[in-house]
């Protein structure tokens, strides 16, 4: 079939087409083609005639990636002799050919469907463990002289049923690394380097390789927070506080103030008006020194009035929404911005201070790559689950690290030095 196609095929993508297996798994590196290859395969079945089910892992990525991709690819092959039905998520052509999209959620729904001759299931290893006894059913009674087919497709992830069930059926496996998509430019690939933030991590998305290490998605490991401690001290002056405000009294207000690798202080409090906070935070600047801090940031979700409080009195304040844009692109937001930063600096610098709060909440902060390959942080709600109550002081820690540390004290020198040098000018 692949000679006839007047796609140029990659040779994984080649293999694909060309393989009879009843089962096959694609295991690629993001960007190597395999949703491309998946809705060129199901748009060149339908057009035979054939009975087709493509799922993804929620509606709207099936919405969103596969629908548009096998639209794109119909309109390449046969343009306006196929209809789209979006409400019912149905793509026919001809008398007999069709395609269902359904997601992982919905698996329910196939139940009932027959005479299924190709199954598709894209990111494969996000797919309910019970997937095959869903499916298997749907690929019963085909016409004569047809033979029923699944191909999965996805990233590798660790610890997943699609890796065990592979080498336990002997599932015939085509692998493929990014770079292998000969479309893909250098800095596309720069791009992904800088969102993997471990090797094993790497290994999978850019080289489609399984690493069953258990760590995926862990920013802080058991063994980084343990090294992170024994460094020496920074002398470096400087010092940033950070603040995440409780709303209503059902977590803690808590304050962490920072120096470039020590904790310094901790405060929580579970009950405590803005004007209260206010009159802790003044004190701790009192503490370390005024000139010596460099930034306030606070969480914008109920910060607002300690926000305007605090810039009253005369202190540079940064109010962070968590969710806001970051300003590097790889990252979904500032949440996750923020997160990453402080990973880097602990591996960079070590980290002194660290109480068993912050370990158990930055041990339970975990990050994925959403659909558009940006860095996100797990909901804080999911933490909560794992910890037993919100991750308020890993969040206070963190919003410390909204911007490197220097002192008001020496950007106010450099501020006046600069404004001296364009007089002289």
């Amino acid at each position: 079939m692949a000679k006839t196609i007047k796609f140029k095929l990659f040779p994984h993508q080649k293999a694909l087409f060309t393989s009879k297996d009843e089962i096959i798994y694609l295991r690629c590196g993001r960007g190597a083609g395999k949703t491309f290859c998946a809705a060129l395969l199901c748009a060149l079945r339908l057009v035979e005639g054939k009975r087709i089910v493509c799922l993804s892992q929620t509606s709207r990525q099936s919405r969103e990636v596969m629908w548009v991709e096998i639209i794109k690819q119909l309109d390449n092959i046969v343009p306006g002799k196929y209809k789209a039905n979006n409400g019912a998520q149905k793509i026919t052509f001809g008398k007999t050919g069709v395609i269902y999209f359904a997601s992982y959620e919905s698996l329910e729904t196939l139940r009932g469907f027959t005479q299924i001759a190709l199954t598709v299931c894209d990111e494969a290893c996000l797919a309910p463990p019970d997937l095959f006894s869903v499916v298997s059913f749907c690929m019963r009674d085909l016409p004569k002289g047809v033979s029923g087919q699944i191909i999965m497709l996805s990233t590798p992830r660790a610890d997943n049923w699609v890796t065990s069930f592979c080498r336990e059926q002997k599932v015939t496996i085509i692998n493929a690394k990014t770079s292998d998509n000969k479309r893909i430019s250098a800095k596309e690939i720069e791009l992904m380097r800088k969102t993997c933030l471990d090797e094993n991590q790497w290994k999978r998305e850019f080289y489609g390789e399984e690493c069953d290490d258990g760590s995926e998605g862990t920013l802080f490991t058991n063994d980084v927070l343990k090294d992170c401690e024994h460094v020496v001290e920074n002398t470096q002056k400087g010092y940033a506080i950070g603040i995440d405000c409780s709303g209503l009294g059902v977590d803690n207000n808590v304050i962490v103030v920072r120096s470039i690798n020590k904790i310094k202080k901790v405060v929580k409090k579970r009950t405590a008006t803005a004007a209260e906070m206010c009159s802790i935070v003044k004190g701790l600047i009192e503490e370390f020194g005024r000139g010596d801090l460099s930034h306030i940031a606070i969480d914008e979700a109920y910060g607002l009035d300690l926000s305007n409080r605090l810039k009253e009195a005369g202190y540079f304040v940064q109010i962070v929404p968590f969710g806001g844009k970051a300003s590097e692109s790889v990252y979904l937001n500032n949440r996750a911005e923020m997160y990453c930063t402080m990973k880097k600096q602990f591996e960079e610098f070590g980290m002194i201070g660290l109480n068993e709060d912050m370990k158990r909440e930055l041990n339970a902060t975990r990050y994925i790559l959403n659909n558009s390959n940006k860095i996100q942080i797990i909901p804080k709600s999911e933490i909560k689950l794992i910890v037993g109550h919100s991750p308020d002081t890993a969040d206070a820690l963190a919003l410390t690290y909204t911007q490197p540390i220097v002192p008001r004290a020496l950007t106010e020198y450099r501020l006046r030095q600069d404004r001296e040098d364009m007089r002289d000018l």
